[in-house]
């Protein structure tokens, strides 16, 4: 298992995770500013293992 798949595997996690408490916040009647905050920050640390994960391409054999 590289090491670009782990971060493959681990951003799709998150954005899964980010995806679904954004769908459950957003259809909520109430909108709690922690639960909004805390997937925007699920989404900005996606983008970050990203991005890490292309630009750094370390192989582990």
């Amino acid at each position: 298992m590289t090491l670009a798949l782990v971060f493959t595997v681990l951003t799709l996690a998150l954005i899964a995770a980010a995806a679904l408490l954004l769908l459950l916040v957003v259809f909520r009647r109430e909108r709690q500013p922690a639960n909004l905050a805390l997937a925007i920050l699920l989404i900005v640390l996606a983008f970050g293992v990203w991005w890490t994960a292309i630009r750094s391409p370390l192989t582990i054999h």
